[in-house]
């Protein structure tokens, strides 16, 4: 995370907010990962590919589809935080991924942590989008594309397991499901992508709004 600090406060995008949400999602994603090779290549990812927009765009530019709360600065971090704090509880619900206790197996949960994280790094390509302007930038509807695509090429995720390295590629990809180009109805994805997907769609929803209050940080 140091380095991506360095380098936001040399770019003048440092502050308490982008602070607080890097460090949730620090702690509770990317801390999370129990493999040490898939961790290091995503951390790499954060550090050397993602855009700068990742760390400080809000989830939703037009403020549409997602909750009040994700559509501030650095919105997509708290979207993906929330995003991973969800992981364990999907994964319980199929007992192919847990031992015979119920508990989810790490092998498991990397994956999709790993794919979670990376998701939206190319939400709106290389743009900076203002919170406060919805009609300043529509995202990339490629976006999940782009980045399975960067992650399969980058050098650390190659010291990953082929397997699981793939398992992460297309969870990335499909990570909007139907909303993907390219879908196709009876498309075969994996249990563990549609589970990254489902993840995904439910904490798009703007009527958590009424279920639930924002919290100004997530320690």
């Amino acid at each position: 995370m140091e380095k991506i600090t360095a380098y936001l406060k040399e770019n003048q995008y440092w502050d308490q907010i982008v602070k607080q949400e890097l460090g949730a999602l620090w702690k509770y994603g990317v801390e999370r990962i129990t493999d040490t090779n898939i961790k290091e290549a995503v951390i790499d990812f954060l550090e050397n590919v993602a855009p700068v927009g990742f760390f400080v765009n809000p989830a939703s530019a037009s403020h549409k589809y997602h909750p009040r709360w994700q559509c501030k600065k650095s919105g997509i971090l708290r979207n993906t935080t929330e995003c991973c704090l969800l992981v364990d509880r999907f994964l319980q619900n199929d007992a192919e991924f847990c031992n015979e206790k119920g508990e989810v197996l790490s092998k498991f949960r990397d994956i999709v942590l790993a794919a979670t994280i990376l998701s939206d790094t190319f939400k709106y390509g290389y743009r900076r989008i203002d919170p406060e302007n919805p009609q300043s930038g529509l995202l990339n509807r490629e976006h999940g594309k782009i980045a399975a695509g960067k992650w399969r090429a980058s050098k650390k995720a190659l010291q990953v397991q082929l397997e699981v390295r793939e398992a992460i590629y297309e969870a990335i990809y499909w990570h909007v499901g139907r909303w993907t180009p390219g879908w196709t109805p009876g498309l075969p994805i994996s249990k563990l992508t549609y589970i990254t997907h489902t993840i995904d769609i439910v904490l798009t929803e703007k009527s958590l709004e009424i279920a639930f209050d924002a919290k100004e940080v997530i320690k």
